[in-house]
């Protein structure tokens, strides 16, 4: 299955020469190289192996949906620069959807406690991932393997956003930026299959201005909880910049994220010369120290994507200098931090990597001119 799956006896030479010799076979930047061979060790393990993803020594939520989901994208780029790796590139893609789709990747619901499946209506933190993975299966590799599951969740997701509210991430607790994810892929199956699903990104955008606004701005707030309709902006500065990575690139949302772009800036972005900063929270937040920090690491690293979807190519170079000092301050002493912490360093890791060599969802689906 998978991996080996695609394989055949022409293919494993080359695939062993690259191995060898990466470097020089491929134009890849250091960061690329880095990413591929994580996707290639990711891919190579059998496909109940979630060791090579990090061990969490028991930790409720390890995490991988996050790490499948932003390497496949990130393995989505390298292939876009490098169009050489696309055969090899295609087979690791397919592996990253298996592990998706296992049950020890979806075994974070239960085990924090949460009641039913995780399925409509809700875990759009990982539904809607997985349906970003099927598009990315079908638009850059053509593999219609998952096209049957892609059309089933698209269907699903499509009502669900453009229904009463957005669909909850967690049991009462709602995020715009899972969604989002989930409307680029709808973008995805409306040019693959002429359905009109992505135009509940108007809805989404409109809902969310309306319930949870952050004022004076077009930007919302982090998060939503339906049941008192209380939010929160502790972590807004990262919320809008996801946000905006993932909406810039679905046609009819263009103008709305360049509006909230410009807003994330001036709210979000501190000045500074070299290095680049993003503030995670809005003004007036209570925050500790610890969660101001992480709150502006997520910021500054999520930064990196909306940067470089709106063509800021001078602030996205200073936010990239400042999120590979910490990624190595963080490898560095991953090690010697208790089990949870260690988990959250290692899925901070993998989406560094992966915003540091991103080209941009613009480049990655061919849509610049």
């Amino acid at each position: 299955m998978g991996f080996f799956r695609c394989d055949s006896r022409l293919r494993w030479p080359f695939i062993l020469l690259l191995l060898a010799f990466p470097s020089a076979a491929l134009a890849l930047s250091p960061d690329e190289s880095l990413l591929l061979d994580r996707a290639r060790t990711v891919a190579a393990a059998p496909v109940e192996d979630f060791s090579v993803l990090g061990e969490t020594d028991g930790t409720r939520d390890g995490c991988y949906r996050y790490q499948l989901a932003f390497l496949a994208y990130g393995l989505c780029s390298v292939v876009e620069g490098e169009p050489t790796l696309r055969a090899e590139g295609r087979a690791m893609f397919m592996r990253l959807l298996e592990k998706m789709e296992h049950p020890t990747t979806r075994a974070y619901w239960k085990a924090l406690g949460y009641e039913g499946d995780g399925g409509p209506g809700e875990n759009v933190m990982y539904r809607g991932h997985l349906n970003l993975m099927y598009a990315l299966a079908h638009d850059r590799f053509g593999e219609t393997l998952f096209d049957a599951r892609f059309h089933a969740l698209s269907l699903s997701l499509s009502g669900e956003i453009g229904g009463e509210r957005p669909t909850c991430c967690e049991p009462d607790h709602l995020f715009i930026p899972c969604n989002a994810v989930t409307v680029l892929s709808l973008f995805l199956h409306d040019r693959a299959f002429a359905t009109d699903y992505a135009s509940v990104g108007k809805r989404l955008l409109a809902w969310a201005r309306e319930h949870m606004p952050l004022e004076g701005t077009t930007l919302v707030r982090e998060d939503y909880r339906p049941s008192t309709g209380k939010s929160s902006a502790g972590r807004a500065g990262f919320a809008n910049a996801w946000t905006i990575a993932f909406l810039a690139p679905v046609p009819g949302l263009e103008r709305d994220a360049r509006a909230m772009y410009g807003d994330w800036r001036r709210t979000f972005v501190v000045p500074l010369p070299l290095l680049g900063v993003v503030k995670g929270a809005s003004a007036g937040e209570d925050l500790s120290l610890g969660e101001m920090l992480s709150s502006s690491l997520l910021a500054t690293t999520f930064g990196l994507l909306a940067a470089r979807e709106e063509g800021d190519e001078r602030l996205h170079r200073r936010l990239e200098r400042t999120v590979a000092g910490v990624e190595c301050l963080v490898g560095a002493f991953e090690e010697e931090l208790p089990p949870a912490r260690r988990v959250q360093a290692q899925t901070f890791r993998t989406i560094a990597l992966f915003a540091r060599t991103f080209r941009g969802w613009s480049e990655v689906l061919g849509l610049k001119n």
